[in-house]
């Protein structure tokens, strides 16, 4: 097993995990009772990297099988968009994703981004993304957080976390994104004017095109007069914003009222969510925005109900 981890850069024990998880690895063993690999192995194992880096999950590759990954194949047959947002782990897979975190928080507090690459990477290997971020990513951040509070992380530790997720999170939501279509609705997802934080809009992003959205995403610090020029050319159903300060909040109230009414009157909804939106003025509710809470991460319900208007 350490020469095939050690060709394929994945670990013995993510190796072992998808043996038993997965099924993609059936290898014969010594009487010793050490596996033993062949080309072929090594070929699928190789194929399944490439991929995942792309931004697949290990269960839609492992559903293609061993024969369509060496024969070059890169998609599975049409999943449903909607899937469970934190589906149970057992024990064991439990264990390993919390290990994972801690790889990740202690690569943020040691600078070490091969580590912390390390730790995505298998974490999103392991298991689905969805899984993958609310079990391992967000605990990872909170944590990071803490620590730079306490003085514990310095702000390098956190932005390098935080780069590395932005940029999982953006592979995500390209292979998650359908193709634009007559039938296929669309989202705006964006921060409200001079919020920088932008993980919170990204995971919304993802979430919308899980079920079917078509979505742009425009980032952060977004003015509300250039959000409304790219709602003419657009055309979306949703638009989804992101707030982490308050005070922000409090600032562009005027503006976001403004734009949510007359959003509405052309049938598209405002959706706001973030740390922000604690405490929000109830007029911005009554402007049509649908505030979402801070602390659910899980938006099934709401965007079910999206994608049927």
């Amino acid at each position: 097993m350490r020469t095939i981890s050690e060709r394929t850069g994945l670990s013995p024990s993510l190796l072992r995990a998808w043996e038993r998880r997965h099924g993609l690895l059936q290898p014969e063993r010594t009487e010793g009772g050490h596996r033993l690999y062949t080309e072929t192995d090594l070929r699928v194992l190789q194929r399944v990297r490439d991929l995942l880096e792309s931004g697949r999950s290990i269960g839609e590759l492992a559903s293609l099988g061993r024969q369509a990954l060496l024969n070059g194949a890169s998609s599975a047959a049409p999943a449903p968009r909607v899937q469970p947002t934190s589906p149970p782990v057992g024990p064991e897979v439990e264990e390993t994703l919390q290990h994972y975190r801690g790889v990740i928080v202690q690569a943020a507090v040691g600078l070490d981004e091969l580590a912390l690459q390390r730790g995505l990477d298998e974490s999103f290997a392991l298991v689905r993304p969805c899984v993958a971020l609310h079990q391992v990513v967000f605990p990872a951040l909170r944590e990071v957080g803490e620590l730079w509070a306490r003085g514990e992380c310095s702000v390098a530790g956190e932005h390098l976390v935080s780069a590395k997720v932005v940029g999982r999170l953006i592979k995500l939501i390209e292979v998650a994104n359908p193709e634009p279509g007559p039938q296929t609705p669309r989202a705006i997802c964006a921060c409200l004017p001079d919020e920088q934080h932008v993980i919170g809009a990204l995971v919304t992003a993802y979430q919308l095109a899980r079920h079917g959205f078509h979505v742009h995403y425009l980032g952060a610090s977004m003015p509300l007069q250039d959000l409304e020029r790219s709602c003419q050319v657009v055309a979306p159903r949703v638009v989804a914003l992101s707030v982490v300060r308050p005070a922000l909040l409090a600032t562009h109230q005027p503006g976001l009222i403004a734009f949510a009414e007359r959003a509405g009157r052309e049938g598209v909804q405002v959706l706001l969510g973030g740390p922000g939106v604690r405490g929000a003025d109830p007029k911005i509710a009554e402007a049509g925005v649908l505030l979402l809470d801070p602390v659910r991460t899980d938006l099934r319900d709401t965007l079910r109900s999206l994608s049927r208007i």
